[in-house]
Parts: C-alpha cells; sequence; structure tokens
C-alpha cells in the first residue's frame, strides 16, 4: 500500500499497522510519536490500527542532548 511517509511516498509491504510500518523503516517504537492523518497516535494504539492507501504518517524521533 501506498503511504505518505514524513513527506515522501512509501510503499508499505506489511501488514498494514502502525507498528508494521514502524519494524519496516526500523524505527524504534520507544523512541518515536507517530502523527496518522494529522492526530497523534498513542503507542498502545499502534498495534492494531490499521493504515488505509495514501494516508500520511508523520514519524518523529525523540533525540537527547542539552
Amino acid at each position: 500500500m501506498k503511504l505518505i511517509v514524513n513527506g515522501r511516498e512509501h510503499e508499505h509491504r506489511g501488514e498494514g499497522t502502525i507498528a508494521a510500518l514502524l519494524r519496516e523503516i526500523g524505527a524504534v517504537k520507544e523512541h518515536v510519536a507517530v502523527v496518522l492523518n494529522h492526530e497523534v497516535i498513542a503507542g498502545a494504539r499502534r498495534d492494531s490500527l490499521r493504515l488505509s492507501e495514501k494516508d500520511h504518517v508523520e514519524i518523529v524521533t525523540f533525540a537527547g542532548g542539552g
């Protein structure tokens, strides 16, 4: 399925969940925030929430520092 991930087209070949997308791109789920179509998605929903063709997904990685 074709998604827009961080502003770029991405062909998702996984099982169609946010958790599967994070695994596919190598993101550490504990270190990212996910916004799906302008809605922040809680970590507990990532395993069950289904993606749809042309969804817009923003994945923000937390960075430490000072």
